[in-house]
């Protein structure tokens, strides 16, 4: 009897915890890492498929910026080595150096581009002077690719950064997504396992020292 009575009420309290979950909690479990509101509801399975997915978007992430970072190092000292670019140069500078063969040449660009829009066009000298000074780069910025085939190249390596970039913002949607989804199942399969234990019905049967176990199914 005394065994009978130890477990009724461990049945009872595990029935009692499993209709007390939460999908507010659920939801922000799976919210915060993927899978982690389905193991807090005990469905291992999916929680195992969202925990893999998150891992692998973010052992990807991680992976394409090393490989970015890589790059950035790559067509840095290839443009020092091959155009004398400055290692101390800002980003905006390697820029210019992709779309311009030289300094000068890009220089010479916005003075063309000046005189043609303010002096031409507005007539206006003290805004193309503005124009100039706030757009002309010194000579201590100076590039000059010496062929166009290491231009090229130049151009090649930057395009690989910029797309790797891209790859590593959809590895960050993805993370994005899978919290989504994740928090979403999980607030369906919370509403469904409530839905299951309140049609269970657990109750002692004195006589037949058991229990009753029964199921409602509502078709």
């Amino acid at each position: 009897m005394r065994k009978f009575l130890i477990i009724l009420i461990l049945l009872s309290l595990c029935s009692v915890s499993l209709a007390q979950v939460s999908t507010g909690k659920a939801a922000l479990f799976s919210l915060a890492v993927p899978g982690s509101g389905h193991l807090y509801l005990k469905d291992y399975n999916k929680g195992g498929i969202y925990l893999g997915a998150e891992l692998a978007i973010i052992l990807s992430y991680l992976r394409l910026d090393a490989e970015k970072n890589w790059k950035i190092n790559t067509y840095q000292q290839f443009a020092q080595n091959n155009a004398g670019l400055n290692s101390d140069s800002p980003d905006f500078i390697y820029q210019k150096a992709q779309d311009y063969m030289s300094l000068e040449d890009y220089n010479n660009d916005v003075i063309q581009t000046a005189r043609n829009y303010f002096l031409i066009g507005l007539e206006d000298k003290d805004a193309y002077e503005t124009y100039l000074n706030n757009n002309l780069l010194p000579e201590e910025n100076n590039w000059n690719w010496e062929n166009t085939q290491d231009w090229q190249k130049y151009k090649d390596l930057r395009r690989e950064k910029q797309d790797l970039e891209i790859y590593a913002n959809f590895a960050i949607a993805a993370a994005i997504l899978n919290r989504i989804v994740s928090t979403i199942d999980a607030m369906v399969t919370s509403n469904y396992v409530k839905e299951k234990l309140n049609n269970l019905s657990v109750k002692p049967d004195l006589q037949k020292k058991g229990m009753q176990v029964s199921y409602e199914i509502n078709f």
